[in-house]
């Protein structure tokens, strides 16, 4: 032992304390303590005065350590700080994150599913941090610092228990970590729905600049003002209630690991997209240039409510309006003179149930 407190330097005053140093330092001043260990009491004193002062130097830069677990016979450590931030007052007050700490080589190299399970870990505490907010954040590495925690442990007990319950109790953390991996996803989709919903309430906003922009070019003679501004907001609207439905149906998932303001941007681009299709079905049917529908007469409030109801679905279904106007532009799918080719009866069969299979899949569908 005192060859060992002779090749590691102490902490000088301005060292910076990384955790490889802190863990280094905590199982010299462990070993230190323990019962049939030579170290003199001087010396004992020694180490534990280097330890507290680098963990309060650590904790300086790290914040307050809120939960550790230390490898008994090798210089290996994970620990939970509570995170200081350093960057602004406003960052301060709103978003603390909680930093997650590894050293494992030594406990884990001749365990290669144990460091595979720590790496991901690791990875996941990473995307936690950057992606998440608030409680999900503080969950999800909360739990990542318990399973590391177990993993080590079982390290630890290598030794105690037969290789079969090891191997077993390894596996069964694995799965774990698969699940809070799931989790994970499921709660940072949920926070990208939030920002993606933030960027439509833009995307509303732009719509209703741009109104006040072009309202002198629609009070011209023949402009059906308040048709097209109500295809305008009922595209909009069925552009937003798509993303509800969808939402809710589980359907809607967010490339999370993307800047926020990229999400952000997609937001605002949805009920913009949603306006032009409501708009372009209202110009396309009113000037003839295709022929789908037989639109009540004009000036008629059955008129103006047929057109809304057009727009909404055409911002509600993106890919319904391409079909239904295509299809008018080129003649198909509204003929009813229109005579089909025979078909054998297995022929059929089948095309009937991909029609069926595309009705079910283009009903709603927004993307």
């Amino acid at each position: 032992m005192a060859n060992t407190l002779q090749d590691i330097p102490e902490v000088t005053a301005r060292q910076r304390i990384t955790f490889p140093d802190l863990v280094r330092i905590h199982f010299r001043w462990r070993q230190a303590l323990r019962h049939d260990s030579r170290v003199t009491e001087a010396e004992q004193t020694h180490l534990n005065q280097e330890y507290h002062e680098a963990l309060e130097r650590f904790e300086d830069e790290h914040g307050e350590l809120v939960a550790a677990y230390w490898c008994a016979d090798v210089e290996s450590a994970v620990a939970l700080t509570a995170g200081k931030p350093n960057t602004g007052w406003l960052r301060r007050v709103l978003s603390v994150s909680p930093k997650f700490h590894r050293v494992s080589d030594w406990a884990t190299k001749d365990e290669p599913d144990i460091a595979r399970a720590l790496h991901g870990c690791d990875e996941l505490a990473v995307r936690a941090s950057e992606v998440l907010r608030g409680r999900s954040r503080r969950i999800t590495i909360q739990l990542v610092m318990t399973s590391a925690c177990h993993l080590l442990s079982l390290v630890d007990a290598r030794g105690e228990n037969p290789p079969q319950a090891h191997k077993a109790a390894v596996a069964v953390e694995v799965r774990q970590l698969a699940q809070l991996r799931d989790d994970y996803r499921d709660a940072a989709n949920g926070d990208a729905q939030l920002v993606y919903f933030g960027g439509m309430a833009i995307g509303i906003g732009l719509l209703a600049w741009l109104y006040v922009v072009a309202q002198s070019v629609l009070q011209g003679e023949g402009v059906e003002e308040r048709t097209i501004i109500g295809c305008l907001v009922a595209g909009a609207l069925g552009a937003v209630v798509s993303v509800i439905a969808r939402i809710n149906s589980g359907t809607f998932a967010l490339d999370f690991d993307v800047a926020r303001g990229y999400t952000l941007f997609l937001g605002a681009l949805r009920p913009v997209i949603g306006s032009i299709f409501g708009l372009l079905a209202y110009f396309m049917l009113t000037s003839g240039f295709v022929n789908v529908f037989e639109l009540p007469e004009a000036g008629s409030i059955e008129r103006f409510y047929f057109l809304c109801v057009i727009g909404f679905a055409a911002g509600f279904s993106e890919r319904w309006a391409q079909d239904t106007l295509t299809g008018g532009l080129t003649g198909r799918g509204r003929g009813k003179d229109d005579a089909a080719p025979a078909k054998p009866a297995a022929s059929a069969a089948k095309a009937g149930a991909g029609r069926r299979a595309a009705v079910a899949d283009t009903d709603f569908a927004s993307d």
